[in-house]
């Protein structure tokens, strides 16, 4: 008996220290089709899916053990028609691991051209799809993953990969993928010009077209593609580098 009630005190207090208390919130904000958005978040995932509307559509779901948890996140929001700004700022002096149990979900639908500013995340991952514009992502302990783009991009993590889609580099984009602990995979069209410098400390480099080489080596390659165009970089201390080739 007394092993049954000590199984069912630890079961409880498992349950008790699991249990997850939710605040969701939705706006809509005006935005121009090419106007920008800066998004910065701490323990908490985002995604961005491009519309063919002039405005944000944006969900928040803040997450923690209890009400007091939810009370001391904070989303701070400026708006404009050229620009939305969104921040989640956590009180201080609370205790760290209260803060790493709270976390904020984000989810924005946005105007197809709109330029990604900053979108920078710590313990969660990114996912972008569709965007059009400028983007700049950027993760300590995640994946950033974008898909269906044709800007410049600046796709960076710290601890996790990067696995980024290009629909067309016919603007002639610079892309930059960068990760410490990672892999980088780049996927470009079949018919992508492009000029390719990669360079690892501890991985490999694969590339699937047919690259006219200036430099090959253990750590580094350098050439062109179909005569060169596009400035893709590709670095990572530990982890592989691959370009392929979209079918």
């Amino acid at each position: 008996m007394k092993t049954a009630l000590l199984l069912c005190s630890v079961l409880a207090l498992a349950i008790a220290a699991s249990a997850k208390v939710t605040e969701k919130f939705a706006q809509t904000y005006p935005l121009e089709a090419t106007g920008s958005i800066h998004l910065e978040n701490v323990n908490g995932s985002v995604e961005i899916i491009a519309w063919n509307k002039a405005e944000v559509s944006l969900e928040a779901e803040k997450v923690a053990r209890e009400q007091e948890g939810l009370d001391r996140m904070h989303l701070k929001i400026e708006s404009s028609p050229g620009r939305l700004y969104i921040k989640t700022e956590m009180e201080k002096k609370w205790k760290f691991w209260d803060n790493m149990n709270a976390q904020v979900r984000y989810k924005l639908m946005v105007p197809a051209g709109v330029t990604l500013e900053k979108i920078d995340v710590v313990n969660a991952g990114i996912h972008v799809t569709g965007v059009k514009g400028s983007v700049n992502l950027a993760s300590v302990n995640g994946t950033v993953e974008a898909e269906g783009l044709t800007g410049p991009g600046t796709f960076a993590t710290v601890n996790g990969s990067t696995r980024v889609a290009y629909a067309s580099l016919a603007g002639r984009p610079d892309i930059t993928l960068k990760t410490v602990n990672g892999g980088c995979a780049l996927k470009l069209p079949a018919d992508a010009a492009f000029r390719l410098e990669t360079e690892t400390v501890n991985g490999g480099t694969r590339c699937d077209f047919p690259i006219t080489l200036e430099k090959s080596g253990k750590r580094e390659l350098r050439g062109t593609v179909n005569g060169g165009g596009s400035r893709v970089q590709m670095e990572s201390v530990n982890g592989g580098l691959s370009v392929e080739r979209a079918k």
